[in-house]
């Protein structure tokens, strides 16, 4: 039964069927294969494939993704990245500094690597070639840094494996964000010694009046993650409400304060929003069924046997898992991976006694590694359509990057407290 469940999933993508109608037809083919023409449930999978999507946290996906596409389109990426430039631009490295800690601050808005790098990318870019760093470079730390977006809260591919795995979004918000910051000292460590090496440049040290008038100007754009962050923190609102808010405030702060959205921007962040949510949302209501029709199977209960016949050392199974997500994340999406892989790795999970919380960080952690990996990097495409490079170019620059990523998955793996740390404090 394994053979033909990976064997038609397999042949479907092979011959280009989308991931959404491969997941969906998979479960179909082998719902037959298992009772019968006349005995498949449609009735079980139509219901299966409406609860797939009858989830009050999924909700978060399609705001938080318009929340994204407003503030890319408003003003609020031009302010943050002068605010950061006041305060780190004099480092060594200079802009590369500013290209880290600008994307921390826009990962506590956006959600998503994609929407870092599109809505950062090309004003970064630009800032530092015109400055004098070589245009690898300059993409490389890019993309990178837009890995942060997904792992500090909000994050999207942590509001789907909340809902699939069954565990709390705000745990999984709260935990990602000490190995956010982790990624991000790591990635300004590899910056200042790529700086020292090469001699980049960096700009004159900006005397205090300055920094504060570019803190007065992003002083409104910067309170949307203190408001997001602080609001799940302290339980004021969900993370779906969280959403919310954060596209409240961001309408309100490009219309009414920085007046820098058009109707015509307007409907088009809106359509896009739709594109992308209906796109996400489709996955999410297909893998219910083929998560069905997989435990009917039984084999997510066989291949923890499996591996139990390898190791039963909870460590050594996330190891492997590790480097199993680090080969997939070459070849699908991290939403798409997601969706996929949770129903099939929880049982296994369970029974040797992982925190679900913890793999849940480790996961989006490891599969972020692939958005800078060919031959499906998401964040490839993004960043190779602003800088014009060819995309060989881009991943030899940008795969060194990923080291940081992969130490802090590692110290995760052996400090689990790097994750539950926090969200422990808010009990």
């Amino acid at each position: 039964m394994l053979a033909i469940f990976l064997g038609v999933f397999v042949f479907f993508m092979i011959v280009g069927v989308p991931v959404v109608f491969a997941m969906g037809g998979t479960a179909l083919v082998t719902s037959v294969i298992l009772w019968g023409f006349a005995g498949v449930p449609l009735n079980i999978l139509v219901q299966q494939t409406v609860a797939g999507l009858n989830n009050f946290a999924q909700l978060a996906i399609p705001v938080f993704l318009f929340a994204g596409q407003l503030m890319n389109t408003g003003g609020i990426t031009d302010r943050i990245f002068k605010f950061c430039q006041s305060l780190v631009g004099h480092w060594p490295g200079g802009l590369g500094h500013v290209n880290v800690m600008a994307s921390v601050i826009f990962s506590g808005m956006s959600g998503t690597a994609a929407a870092d790098a599109g809505g950062l990318g090309m004003m970064e870019i630009k800032a530092m070639r015109d400055q004098g760093f070589d245009m690898e470079f300059s993409a490389a730390i890019t993309g990178a840094s837009s890995l942060i977006g997904p792992i500090i809260p909000p994050s999207v591919p942590m509001v789907m494996y909340g809902c699939l795995a069954g565990v709390s979004v705000t745990s999984l918000f709260i935990g990602g964000l000490l190995p956010g910051l982790l990624m991000a000292l790591g990635m300004s460590i590899m910056v200042a010694v790529y700086a020292i090496k090469r001699n980049y440049p960096r700009s004159e040290k900006q005397p205090m009046s300055v920094r504060w008038q570019s803190f007065v100007q992003a002083f409104p754009s910067l309170m949307t993650p203190v408001i997001i962050i602080g609001g799940i923190w302290s339980g004021i609102f969900t993370p779906t409400e969280a959403a919310a808010v954060a596209v409240l405030y961001a309408f309100i702060l490009i219309i009414f304060v920085y007046r820098e959205l058009s109707f015509k921007q307007f409907v088009q962040a809106a359509k896009n929003c739709v594109i992308d949510s209906a796109a996400v949302l489709g996955i999410i209501a297909f893998v219910k069924v083929y998560g069905y029709v997989l435990t009917r199977t039984q084999l997510p209960m066989k291949l923890a046997a499996a591996v139990f016949t390898i190791t039963t050392n909870p460590v050594l199974i996330v190891l492997l898992l590790i480097g199993f997500l680090l080969i997939i994340g070459c070849f699908m999406s991290t939403m798409e991976s997601i969706t996929l892989f949770t129903p099939i790795f929880l049982p296994m999970l369970t029974a040797c006694g992982v925190d679900l919380i913890v793999f849940g960080v480790i996961m989006v952690l490891t599969l972020m590694i692939g958005q800078l990996t060919p031959p499906f990097g998401i964040v490839l495409f993004v960043i190779t359509k602003i800088s014009g490079l060819e995309m060989m170019d881009l991943v030899k620059a940008a795969l060194p990057f990923a080291i940081p990523v992969l130490i802090v998955t590692i110290m995760i793996v052996f400090v689990p407290q790097i994750v539950t740390f926090l969200p422990g404090l808010i009990g």
